[in-house]
């Protein structure tokens, strides 16, 4: 495991274990945030998807959209915008086609 969390701070530029520690707290967060907030904004919406297949897609794109507003959010609140920021970049550019990555 120390060679994996020793190679994720190399990867993401991360100097101190306690840095590393306060993002994967970012991520804890803003992962349990995205279910209440997708299962309340359906709701507030109305949307109820009967067809299984439909609806799994329907989730998973607002889930990803959902992710991306409150990942930028929580982490800028809690001190890490520059991080969460490439973060996004890097996630949707390796997701999107075409999409420019950032450094920085």
């Amino acid at each position: 495991m120390k060679k994996i969390w020793d190679s994720w701070k190399l990867k993401w530029g991360v100097k101190t274990d306690k840095r590393m520690l306060w993002i994967f707290v970012i991520f804890a967060i803003t992962g349990s945030s995205t279910v209440f907030v997708r299962k309340g904004l359906f709701n507030w919406m109305g949307i109820d998807i009967q067809n299984a297949l439909l609806g799994f897609v329907v989730k998973i794109l607002a889930i990803y959209i959902v992710y991306q507003f409150l990942l930028f959010a929580i982490g800028s609140i809690m001190g890490e915008h520059k991080f969460v920021k490439w973060f996004i970049l890097k996630m949707n550019s390796r997701l999107i086609p075409g999409l420019k990555k950032e450094n920085g």
